[in-house]
């Protein structure tokens, strides 16, 4: 079982990349096997219809998407948050969220087409924001909603996405989605996330 001592020693050991490797692309799915306590022999199953539902709804290959985020691991890597263990919502804090990439170059390019499209002044304030995160190769769903010209559609495919993961797997939390350029921009994201937290760990 992974820990929060455990993650802090390989977070100070190994080089960033190798951590990488190990707790965002090769380690279990923190949710599905602890979380929601699927059995050993069944989690394979559940990890391909989750990938199944997910790429079905956004028309993308099988394997072009990653649970990321403290769903992954069960514990927060952001240093305003660290180790913060995967929670439920309360009175005092909203829940934690279950963080999906999506890796396409085509739908990446698809929603800034229509974001490109979208002129009227009030968006002016998304300016910053999306432009930081088009330089760093990733929109964000936040974004997507708060755009009324794209929120309609984007719904319309998130939608039975969520309805399906809570029906037939049973997941309950909150859902948010990024859609990356590549699988390079998505090693990037993080190895800069990972770094930071190390530096702050480092103190």
């Amino acid at each position: 079982m992974i820990d929060a001592e455990m993650i802090k020693e390989d977070l100070l050991s190994l080089d960033t990349r190798d951590f990488y490797i190990k707790y965002i692309v090769k380690s279990k799915y923190w949710y599905f096997s602890d979380y929601l306590e699927v059995p050993g022999d069944e989690v394979i199953d559940v990890l391909d219809r989750f990938k199944e539902i997910v790429s079905e709804h956004f028309h993308i290959s099988f394997h072009s998407l990653q649970l990321v985020g403290s769903a992954k691991t069960g514990f927060s890597l952001s240093p305003n948050k660290l180790f913060t263990p995967f929670h439920d919502g309360s009175d005092m804090q909203k829940s934690s969220d279950i963080d999906i990439a999506i890796i396409s170059e085509s739908l990446y390019q698809y929603y800034w087409d229509k974001m490109r499209q979208t002129e009227k002044i009030q968006y002016k304030r998304f300016y910053q924001q999306l432009t930081a995160s088009i330089f760093r190769g990733y929109i964000n769903d936040k974004v997507l909603i708060e755009i009324p010209s794209i929120r309609t559609e984007w719904l319309a495919v998130v939608a039975p996405i969520n309805k399906l993961l809570q029906d037939e797997l049973m997941i309950v939390h909150p859902i948010t989605y990024r859609i990356y350029r590549s699988w390079e921009d998505l090693e990037e994201y993080q190895i800069i996330g990972i770094e930071k937290t190390k530096k702050y760990l480092e103190g």
